[in-house]
């Protein structure tokens, strides 16, 4: 063989598994994609009584769900942004923390609810955690993304803030 055909032939070989590669990665972005809409749309603890949603939701306004575990590395740094932002939201929002961890005691503002409740934990069925869920007055899932940060967590707040603010005026 001579060494333009096996140059060739190598050649063709690469672009093989460089596109079977791109096309993995674009699979697995898509399913990503697809996970973070999971929920949206539907109301929050379906299945659930009406008490485990009063007491994540708030009848007045919007609720910022932060849904974390016992082993998130970054979940200290969410639970500080959201310590942070908190105390300078407006009336109709609040925040409600959600854990998995029945001895969970890290020190939050007033604001803040705190659920350690494992069923209610259990009804948030994103694929993901840390998750910040946005719902509504009536239960109704708005928004549902992973949070990687708390930096991402107070974009997230800020934005869905101005939105509110703007379809007020």
């Amino acid at each position: 063989m001579d060494p333009t055909s096996a140059a060739v032939i190598v050649l063709a070989i690469l672009v093989a598994l460089l596109f079977a590669a791109g096309a993995g990665l674009y699979r697995r972005v898509r399913e990503l994609e697809l996970a973070t809409y999971n929920g949206v749309g539907v109301r929050f603890g379906a299945g659930q009584d009406e008490q485990a949603r009063s007491a994540v939701t708030t009848p007045d306004g919007t609720t910022f769900v932060v849904k974390i575990n016992r082993q998130c590395p970054i979940c200290d740094e969410l639970l500080l942004a959201i310590g942070k932002l908190a105390p300078g939201l407006p009336a109709d929002h609040s925040f409600a923390v959600v854990s998995d961890d029945p001895g969970f005691d890290k020190s939050l503002p007033s604001e803040v609810r705190v659920i350690k409740d494992p069923a209610i934990w259990r009804s948030i069925t994103v694929p993901y955690t840390p998750a910040l869920l946005v719902v509504g007055a009536d239960g109704l899932v708005a928004f549902t993304t992973p949070v990687g940060s708390g930096d991402a967590l107070v974009d997230v707040v800020e934005r869905t803030v101005a939105i509110r603010r703007e379809v007020k005026a």
